[in-house]
């Protein structure tokens, strides 16, 4: 970036003031041109470093102005490139390299749990570095790419090489959930343009991803913790951090090998707490205060994802259901009978313990 460049201008560096310091005016009225002082007079009138002063007063001023532009100049780049940490859009036609065909490579960080990726006109690559927060700890991601995705190809960075995690001409479905393991706390994705195109044909490579916290002293993901029950503590966890927390009835399940999971239609009885973006909503005739089944005309159904390697398998009677929105879709986290949860509710919220209030 260029900056114009203004020095700070010195008075005695002019021809009045090298001849006032070169005559006897020297020793008495003249001491603000930035003559040295040698005689009293220069105390008497208070010129003692005077023009020093003022010289450095500007320069410092001058330092301030140009840290300034450059303070901002480096935090507009460095948005530019990192976004807000969680998503980042940007645009290939914004990359330049040095062999002015494009095809430099755009580092972007990014620092959150879940976020979104845009990339219209897909241009060179881009190296996607994700960590959870400053944590350090390693997790299992997850991607999932747009419906419409195109223009470029996904790669997770190992050791030695780039594995593939996607290319429109791998056979799978667009919709299916790719899954990766940080090393070292972080895991880099490389999306690279598919093509080097030249005309301004858009496309577009977006993507979702999910980063979730491997438990503590784990090495490695196991996907057996997928499938076990939650502990009394896991889910007065995951009813006060959960998106959906519901009473219902399993209606069917659906297993979907070729995306992995099996999605259970389950019609809601009651409504326990919800995230605003879930917009599940009931009648005031379908939800009441007891612990009843409500077997009204109300026809509201969600559909929950478990893995499919968990066998899930239809059970009788009411649960309730705890599901956090992952990649766009509700992945059930637990679904304790409702009878053993009224037992569960009543005995943690007579121990205070959980970090909000309990309801069945």
């Amino acid at each position: 970036m260029y900056v114009p460049v203004v020095l700070p201008f010195r008075k005695w560096e002019t021809g009045h003031c090298k001849r006032l310091c070169g005559s006897e005016a020297y020793y008495s009225g003249n001491c603000d041109c930035g003559c040295p002082c040698r005689s009293d007079s220069c105390h008497h009138r208070g010129y003692v470093n005077n023009s020093y002063r003022r010289n450095k007063t500007e320069f410092s001023t001058f330092l301030v102005i140009i840290s300034f532009i450059l303070a901002t100049h480096i935090a507009m780049t460095t948005a530019n490139i990192m976004g807000d940490e969680c998503d980042w859009f940007g645009s290939g036609l914004s990359t330049s390299a040095s062999d002015g065909q494009r095809r430099g490579v755009t580092p972007v960080y990014l620092r959150c749990s879940q976020g979104h990726l845009e990339w219209v006109y897909p241009r060179g690559a881009l190296r996607v570095l994700v960590r959870l927060g400053a944590s350090g700890r390693d997790f299992r991601g997850c991607v999932k790419v747009g419906s419409n995705f195109g223009g470029a190809r996904i790669f997770l960075e190992g050791p030695r090489s780039l594995v593939p995690l996607f290319s429109a001409e791998d056979g799978a479905p667009v919709q299916l959930v790719r899954c990766f393991h940080s090393r070292g706390g972080q895991a880099a994705l490389y999306v690279e343009a598919a093509t080097s195109k030249t005309d301004f044909t858009k496309e577009v490579a977006s993507l979702t991803y999910d980063l979730e916290a491997l438990p503590r002293g784990a090495a490695a993901y196991d996907p057996s913790e997928e499938c076990r029950p939650c502990t009394k503590e896991e889910m007065a966890h995951a009813f006060c951090t959960s998106d959906l927390v519901a009473r219902g009835i399993i209606r069917s399940i659906e297993n979907k090998e070729e995306l992995e999971v099996s999605q259970l239609t389950v019609k809601l009885t009651k409504l326990l707490r919800q995230s605003t973006e879930d917009n599940v909503s009931f009648s005031s005739t379908s939800v009441d205060d007891s612990n009843s089944v409500v077997m009204g005309n109300s026809d509201e159904e969600v559909f929950l994802n478990v893995a499919l390697h968990c066998g899930a398998r239809r059970g009788t009677g009411e649960f309730v259901f705890m599901a956090r929105r992952k990649l766009g879709d509700l992945a059930l986290s637990c679904a304790p009978r409702l009878e053993d949860w009224v037992n569960i509710v009543r005995k943690i919220n007579k121990e205070g313990t959980a970090h909000c209030v309990l309801k069945s």
